[in-house]
């Protein structure tokens, strides 16, 4: 079945940012397939075979529903800003053209479109939909995209060197919805810097919070070992417990702990309070040097 997108993403952003209310036109003509090429802004760069193969399925039976947005090339031609996916379903369905949106869009503008497009759709993975989070938030704050997460951390710490920015930040997350800015930032956004084992498990379907925990380990064996057991269901709990150092208890430290807990103490019958009372005279005397009488 093929997944929907969520056209009013696009919609609240408008007014936000620049360039995204094309997305809600309709197709202005067709082209043939031949004549597009894959467009350099798409935050997508997985696409998993079964999923094109039911999305070409369904293309078979009802056709393109929703046209890609394309602009011209100076050499002839036409590059693919948004429908990247359909272009290529397309393809394995056999048809020879696609409906079509016609632009004259800018390097900024084609951008932020291609995440906005991208957004809308609920198959995206982790990876991806940082990458496109990130351009949308460029267009907005007017840096470069891999100036973006910098940005967003130097506002976070200090939110009152440009107030507009954060408020402009705000209006966009929640436009986005699932989450705000600063959570953004300090959570998921570190999934751009993990090793490229672990990208590859998140491309593949792991949880980013997993390959968070994961992609702390800098040893590649023990790396793989622990990608092995997320990929089979380890919790995200259990895997920072597996990274926890082993230290050996000591025991006097342990007794402490005990002897402190009142609930422990509260729970001794009376022999076993007197008995405990006694080895901790005794605890005391070894201590001072005071030999115990006979």
């Amino acid at each position: 079945m093929t997944r929907r997108a969520r056209p009013a993403i696009g919609a609240r952003l408008s007014g936000l940012v620049e360039g995204v209310e094309a997305l809600g036109q309709p197709a202005s003509m067709t082209l043939p397939l031949d004549s597009l090429r894959p467009g350099a802004f798409q935050p997508r760069v997985h696409f998993a075979p079964e999923t094109l193969e039911e999305l070409a399925r369904s293309i078979r039976e009802q056709g393109v529903l929703q046209p890609l947005l394309v602009r011209p090339l100076g050499g002839g031609g036409y590059e693919i800003v948004a429908g990247e996916r359909r272009w290529r379903a397309a393809g394995l369905a056999e048809l020879r053209e696609v409906p079509v949106l016609v632009r004259d869009l800018s390097d900024d503008q084609a951008r932020l479109a291609a995440a906005v497009e991208n957004l809308q759709r609920e198959n995206l993975n982790p990876l991806e939909e940082v990458r496109a989070r990130l351009a949308v938030a460029a267009s907005a704050l007017g840096v470069a995209p891999d100036e973006a997460a910098a940005r967003l951390f130097a506002l976070d710490r200090r939110p009152e060197e440009n107030p507009e920015a954060v408020a402009r930040l705000d209006a966009l997350f929640g436009a986005l919805g699932r989450e705000t800015w600063r959570s953004f930032v300090k959570n998921r956004a570190a999934v751009l810097h993990l090793p490229d084992d672990v990208q590859v498990a998140v491309q593949e379907g792991l949880d980013y919070r997993k390959a968070l925990v994961v992609g702390r380990v800098m040893d590649g064996a023990r790396r793989a070992e622990l990608l092995d057991l997320a990929r089979r269901g380890e919790t995200v709990q259990g895997l920072r417990d597996r990274l926890r150092p082993v230290r050996a208890t000591d025991p006097a430290q342990e007794i402490a702990r005990r002897l402190a807990d009142r609930r422990t103490l509260s729970r001794l019958d009376e022999a076993r309070r007197r008995k405990v009372e006694r080895l901790l005279r005794q605890i005391g005397e070894l201590l001072d040097g005071t030999p115990e009488p006979s």
